[in-house]
C-alpha cells in the first residue's frame, strides 16, 4: 500500500471531509477494503493532520508493516492518540517475531487474527469419585455435586490487561473459540441464548423462565468474554433476599410478604460491553464581563474533559435498561479473569447488541452526563447565558465483555405474576411490586391536608402582619 507524503492542505471543504472519511470507516467495517483504502487514502490527502483516516487504514491492511507505518502517522498527527500508541506496541513484537523466524531462531509468530480449532470439551469429574464439579457460590471453590470433594480455583483479579483497543476490533471479525465447545440452547420464546458447559442440560430458559428450548446450531463469530464477576450467594439466599424485599414499602399490601408465592429463581451469567475512555466536550456560551446594571456579554468557548472507567451497555437486548438501573451498581472493581470453570453447573448468555452499537450507546450516556454538568462545570461563579456544547472528540477508548451474575424469577400475589431480578454479586433486589390503592389514597389525602394547612398558616401570617389587607374597597 503506498502510502501519500504529507503534503498540508488548507483549501478544502470540512463537509466533503467529514463525508468521505464516514463512508470509508463504513467500508472498512463491511469488510470492503478496497473501497475502504481508496476512501481513507482520499480523506489522508484533504487532511493529514487528522489521525482518524489513519487509524482506520491500519486496519484495512494485514501486513505488519503497512499497518505500524499508517499508526506512525496517526500518532505524528495526534501524539495523545493512546490506541495508535499501544497498537505499535503490538505490531513491534509482532515484526520482532517474524525477523527471528526469517532469521532461523526457530521462534514461531503468534497468529492472532487467524481462527483457532475450539479446544476439547472439557467436563470438570471429581477425582474422588468422578462425579460432576460444581463451582459453588458460598465457598468459592469447585465442589463435587456427590461426595462433597472441594478444589480450590485460582481467581485472578482482572487488571489493566484485559482491555483491548476498540478502533482495532470494530473494524473486524472476532472469532468466539470458548462458546464452540459449549451446549448451546435458544428460547422459543423470548429469543434467548444460553451455553451450558458439556454434559450440563437445563429445562428452562434462565431468563424468561420458558421450557420451550431447542437446540441453536447458530455459529456466530462473537467476542471472548475476558473478565467475571463471580456470584456470591445460592438460590436459597436469594429467596431469603426476595421475601426480605417483598416486606419492604411504602405501598406495598401489608400482607405480600406472607401470600406471595415465590417461584424458583434462576441464575446465569449476563454479558455486558464494559468501556473505558476519554471524552473532550466543546463549548461555547456568553459571559457578562460587565456589572448588572450595565451588562456586558462576550463570547467564550473552551473543551471540558470527562474520563470513564466500566461503563455497562447491557450486551442482550432483552435486558430492559430499567430492570438493570433498579440492581445496579455492579461491582466491576471486583472483576477477576474469565476461566471457563467458574460457569460448572452454571448456565451464560450469548450477546446479541453488537460491539459497535453497544459502543455508540455508552458514548451516548457519557456524553448526556457530561451535557447534564456543563452549567455547573464551565467558568464557576460567573453569569452565563447561552451554554450550548459542541462536537465532541473520543480518545484511548478500551473495551472487555464481562460477565455478570443475576438470578431472575418472579412470585405470584393474587392471580397476578411479578418479575424480579437480584444482582448476583450484591445481592440488590430490584422488580415491580403491586400497590395497596388504600394506602396510596390514605397518603395522597395526608398530603392534600398538610398542604392546605401550610397554605392557611401563611395566609394567617400574612393577615397578623399586615401584608394582606382584607378590608373592601370603598
Amino acid at each position: 500500500m503506498d502510502l501519500p507524503e504529507y503534503i498540508p492542505r488548507m483549501d478544502f471543504d470540512e463537509l466533503q471531509y467529514e463525508q468521505t472519511l464516514s463512508a470509508g470507516m463504513v467500508a472498512a467495517r463491511a469488510g470492503e477494503r478496497q473501497q475502504a483504502r481508496t476512501l481513507l487514502h482520499k480523506a489522508t490527502e484533504m487532511k493529514p493532520s487528522d489521525d482518524r483516516p489513519w487509524m482506520w487504514l491500519s486496519a484495512t491492511t494485514d501486513d505488519p508493516q503497512e499497518q505500524r507505518d499508517c499508526l506512525e502517522r496517526a500518532v505524528a498527527a495526534n501524539p495523545n492518540n493512546s490506541a495508535a500508541r499501544r497498537g505499535l506496541v503490538l505490531l513491534s513484537d509482532k515484526l520482532d517475531r517474524s525477523r527471528l523466524m526469517e532469521e532461523g531462531e526457530g521462534v514461531q509468530p503468534r497468529q492472532t487474527d487467524e481462527p483457532e480449532e475450539a479446544e476439547t470439551a472439557q467436563v470438570y469429574a471429581c477425582p474422588n469419585c468422578g462425579g460432576h464439579m460444581r463451582f459453588e457460590a458460598e465457598s468459592q471453590a469447585m465442589t463435587c455435586e456427590f461426595c462433597g470433594f472441594e478444589s480450590p480455583t485460582q481467581a485472578r483479579p482482572a487488571g489493566g490487561e484485559v482491555e483491548q483497543t476498540l478502533d482495532f476490533v470494530l473494524p473486524t471479525t472476532r472469532a468466539h473459540r470458548w462458546a464452540e465447545a459449549q451446549h448451546r440452547l435458544a428460547c422459543t420464546k423470548c429469543g434467548a441464548e444460553s451455553l451450558l458447559p458439556p454434559g450440563q442440560t437445563a429445562s428452562e430458559c434462565p431468563y424468561c423462565g420458558s421450557r420451550r428450548l431447542i437446540e441453536s446450531q447458530e455459529t456466530r463469530e462473537l467476542v471472548d468474554p475476558v473478565a467475571i464477576g463471580l456470584v456470591q450467594f445460592s438460590e436459597t439466599n436469594a429467596i431469603r433476599r426476595l421475601r426480605e424485599w417483598l416486606g419492604h414499602g411504602w405501598f406495598a399490601p401489608d400482607d405480600l410478604r406472607k401470600l406471595a408465592r415465590t417461584s424458583s429463581m434462576r441464575a446465569a451469567y449476563y454479558p455486558f460491553w464494559s468501556f473505558d475512555g476519554t471524552l473532550e466536550l466543546k463549548w461555547e456560551c456568553e459571559v457578562n464581563e460587565g456589572t448588572g446594571r450595565s451588562p456586558n456579554w462576550v463570547r467564550r468557548d473552551g473543551v471540558e474533559y470527562q474520563m470513564f472507567d466500566d461503563q455497562l451497555v447491557p450486551a442482550m437486548r432483552a435486558l430492559k435498561v430499567e430492570e438493570i438501573a433498579r440492581i445496579e451498581p455492579f461491582n466491576t472493581k471486583k472483576l477477576v479473569e474469565f476461566e471457563p470453570e467458574f460457569l460448572a453447573g452454571w448456565s451464560a448468555m450469548t450477546y446479541d447488541l453488537a460491539l459497535a452499537d453497544a459502543s455508540l450507546q455508552a458514548r451516548e450516556k457519557v456524553a448526556r452526563v457530561l451535557r447534564r454538568q456543563l452549567y455547573s462545570r464551565v467558568l464557576l461563579g460567573r453569569e452565563k447565558r447561552n451554554l450550548r456544547s459542541g462536537g465532541a472528540n473520543w480518545s484511548g477508548m478500551t473495551f472487555k465483555l464481562v460477565l455478570l451474575p443475576m438470578w431472575v424469577g418472579t412470585y405470584r400475589y393474587r392471580n397476578h405474576g411479578y418479575r424480579v431480578l437480584i444482582n448476583g454479586q450484591t445481592g440488590k433486589v430490584g422488580g415491580v411490586k403491586p400497590r395497596d390503592d388504600l394506602k396510596l389514597a390514605a397518603f395522597t389525602a395526608s398530603v392534600a391536608f398538610t398542604v392546605i394547612l401550610l397554605i392557611l398558616g401563611l395566609l394567617a401570617l400574612a393577615l397578623s402582619m399586615g401584608w394582606i389587607n382584607p378590608g373592601l374597597p370603598t
